[in-house]
């Protein structure tokens, strides 16, 4: 049986993107160093006909302890409306978390303005429930004793996956075990962006695409974080998600680091940073916590407030 816990990257690395103020020459670097990395590679795995709809499948060497857990990296970018990096300038999260025994999903989507929102979520929905189907098939895909995986993936996309019942097949969704929001947008109305308008269409769906409408209890553990120096994705995000949370008992963590921008949350995962700053840290914890069963419904840690 396949468990699955999105971390979100985006969109859990924020629904403005993940490494949007990122420069190519950055993630140049941190990638060459994530080559050196011990585990193996499946790229270009397709779960649909589109060429953007394809998947990279990273798993620890035989040599690395196996966690157990897939994660499931869902990149950033405003849904194609501003600078979005592809799958392989990932390499170095996935290069960060197999060196802990965790395999790695990072898929590409479709992007606006070619397509809507709903297509976009659509694909990230289907390349976590192909990642479920395989692995409960024993597709090539390193598997526990007991047959237990786990997924975790990528702010905004990756909470309403977690929250909103719609979007993920029943059966991979009663397997969900948590989700990690790292600079995630979960209530951005009304809009700011000129774009968004158009990205989330027709106007009757506009609260469809704020995480912060669907929660109603019942929900899996999660872990929100937030760089205290981030001007992408504001305060407001995180401290109304989690205050609803709270409110509906969903066991969490609201985790603000200083010093942190909206790009220096997932550039922490890096070689370079990772043992340098918390984030790391925190993220393993929460994922231990997770093995060992559903955290406690009292909230571990809240350091961020107004």
């Amino acid at each position: 049986m396949l468990r699955v816990t999105l971390l979100c990257a985006l969109l859990v690395l924020g629904s403005a993107g993940v490494l949007v103020s990122c420069s190519s020459g950055q993630l140049w670097v941190v990638n060459t160093l994530a080559r050196n990395g011990d585990y193996l590679v499946q790229a270009d795995i397709p779960y649909g006909t589109d060429p953007r709809q394809r998947l990279d499948l990273y798993q620890p060497a035989a040599s690395v302890p196996s966690a157990r857990m897939t994660l499931v990296f869902v990149p950033g970018g405003c849904w194609g409306a501003c600078d979005t990096f592809p799958k392989d300038d990932y390499r170095f999260i996935a290069d960060t978390f197999t060196a802990h025994g965790y395999t790695v999903v990072i898929p590409n989507y479709r992007l606006f303005p070619a397509y809507g929102f709903a297509d976009i979520i659509a694909d990230v929905a289907a390349a976590v429930d192909l990642i479920y189907r395989a692995a409960g098939r024993g597709a090539g895909y390193r598997q526990s004793a007991s047959g237990a995986e786990r997924t975790f993936g990528g702010g905004q996309m990756v909470a309403l996956l977690a929250l909103d019942e719609r979007y993920l097949q029943p059966d991979t969704r009663q397997q969900l075990t948590g989700w990690i929001g790292l600079a995630g947008p979960y209530d951005f109305l009304p809009f700011t962006e000129d774009y968004q308008p158009a990205l989330f269409a027709p106007e009757s769906r506009y609260p469809d695409s704020q995480p912060v409408n669907f929660v109603d209890g019942g929900e899996p553990p999660a872990l929100l974080l937030y760089g205290r120096d981030d001007v992408r994705v504001k305060p407001r995000n995180i401290l109304s998600l989690s205050a609803r949370l709270q409110a509906q008992g969903v066991p969490h963590q609201a985790l603000c680091y200083d010093g942190i921008d909206h790009a220096g949350g997932s550039l922490a995962l890096s070689r370079p940073l990772r043992d340098t700053r918390p984030v790391l840290a925190d993220m393993l914890r929460f994922l231990q916590q997770l093995e060992q069963g559903p955290p406690d419904t009292r909230l571990a840690e809240v350091s961020c407030r107004q």
